[in-house]
């Protein structure tokens, strides 16, 4: 077996060792046998060490991995492999299918503003984020073009084929060396799904237009590059923006508490971290960098003795009516100030339109004017989906619901009003306490 001697130690059949050390037992085994190459003459030669790293050794391991299935704590089991199969998880040293982990964790997403640099200033931080925001928005943009010009087009065939795979990621990395290497991965992904969804309609019906990315496109870092403590119960995350990491104060106090709980559970452990975004948006006026923190949070315990289903529905006179299983209508959520503020905002902007076709100009004096009402518009109808959607999940909990079976089929009470919204944010606060949500009609008695 050759040796030779360098740095702190001795390499001996391709592992290194510190110089009173020597190798014996099964991992000389593993790395004389297992992981010897091969040189021109057909003799066994080690393999090197890349910074202090047994390439063989590592080589070995890896190898060892790919023979042993999947195997979930449930017992499920999946082929050998060392890539996890979709929708599996793996935290720390245990493996879990889709469906347990379900079970165990709930996807959601922390958004905060930054408050505080902590190791540089406003000036130079402002000045890295917005050259990531640029790159981010051209990377995205250039992705997108790439993907429909490599994508078929419709020749006289009745089904869409599916779509081949498209590797974008050395050209991007050439293209835009300012982006870390992770985030042009995550972008990469991200990019591929928002295109595959509106394939269809792009390329097969024409019914819509290529979908495009506007000035700041969020900035977005994986979980392996950014981490989160508490400092004097504040929290300050820690990622790599540019050429850099920053390390940055996060807003608390009592209006973020909800928030805070999240938080203070990615950063003990007890919550996996996803991916972090640095995204633009604007407070009480003036521009904030927001910093959003995908994690999956624990589940809380399901309650005991859950019974029954509770029936709502939206009609033409209220905007929500819960009815009982025996046909009682236990309350009727009018919402009269939504339909108010529809009507409102709906008449002013048709005001807004018919004087603008009177003022000719490449943009009328009243455009900021309009742009701060429909800003106002979302606020409102954003905090109306949060309050309505928290108030049915809480009434549904006090009554130890089984299920909640909901309806929204008629929309003549306030069509401006955000009903997908509504209906997807019920079904999250549901999800989160432990009760089952049915946005199906045919388990409703409206008739009743």
């Amino acid at each position: 077996m050759s040796e030779s001697r360098g740095g702190d130690g001795e390499l001996h059949g391709g592992r290194k060792i510190g110089r009173d050390r020597p190798v014996h037992g099964s991992r000389a085994r593993v790395a004389q046998s297992s992981v010897a190459g091969r040189n021109s003459r057909g003799a066994s030669e080690p393999l090197p060490v890349v910074r202090g790293i047994d390439v063989g050794f590592a080589r070995a391991s890896a190898q060892v991995l790919k023979e042993k299935p999947m195997v979930c704590v449930c017992g499920k089991e999946r082929g050998p492999g060392d890539r996890l199969p979709k929708g599996w998880k793996r935290s720390g040293e245990s493996v879990y299918c889709a469906d347990c982990w379900r079970r165990m964790r709930i996807l959601r997403a922390i958004s905060m503003p930054v408050a505080e640099i902590m190791d540089g200033t406003w000036e130079e931080f402002r000045a890295s984020v917005r050259e990531m925001w640029a790159a981010t928005t051209q990377c995205s943009n250039w992705m997108m073009t790439q993907l429909y010009a490599r994508d078929v087009r419709r020749n006289g065939e009745l089904k869409l084929p599916p779509m081949a795979p498209v590797y974008l990621y050395p050209e991007a990395r050439a293209r835009f060396p300012q982006l870390p290497s992770q985030s042009v991965s995550a972008l990469d992904q991200m990019v591929q799904a928002k295109y595959r969804a509106a394939r269809y309609q792009v390329i097969w019906t024409c019914a819509a237009s290529l979908p495009t990315f506007r000035y700041p496109t969020p900035f977005s870092s994986p979980n392996q590059t950014w981490t989160l403590r508490i400092e004097d119960e504040r929290p300050v995350v820690s990622a790599r923006v540019g050429d850099r990491r920053w390390s940055l104060r996060l807003k608390s106090g009592p209006r973020y508490r909800r928030q805070l709980t999240a938080v203070r559970k990615i950063a003990d452990g007890s919550a996996d971290r996803g991916s972090l975004d640095l995204y633009e948006q604007k407070i009480d006026g003036k521009p904030a960098v927001m910093c959003k923190m995908v994690a999956w949070l624990p589940r809380r315990e399901r309650p005991s003795k859950l019974e029954g289903a509770l029936s709502v529905w939206s009609t033409a006179e209220s905007l929500l009516v819960a009815v009982k299983e025996d046909g009682n209508v236990l309350w009727t959520y009018h919402a009269d100030q939504l339909r108010r503020w529809s009507a409102e905002h709906r008449e002013q902007l048709q005001r807004w339109a018919d004087d603008a076709r009177f003022e000719r100009r490449p943009m009328a004096s009243f455009t900021a004017r309009r742009e701060a009402a429909a800003r106002k518009y979302r606020n409102r109808m954003n905090s109306a989906v949060r309050e309505i959607a928290g108030s049915l999940a809480g009434y549904a909990a006090r009554r130890k619901f089984a299920m909640v079976r909901y309806d929204d089929r008629d929309t003549s009470f306030c069509p401006g009003f955000p009903w997908s919204a509504l209906r997807e944010r019920i079904g999250l606060k549901l999800d989160e306490i432990g009760i089952e949500f049915d946005s199906g009609s045919g388990g409703v008695p409206r008739d009743s």
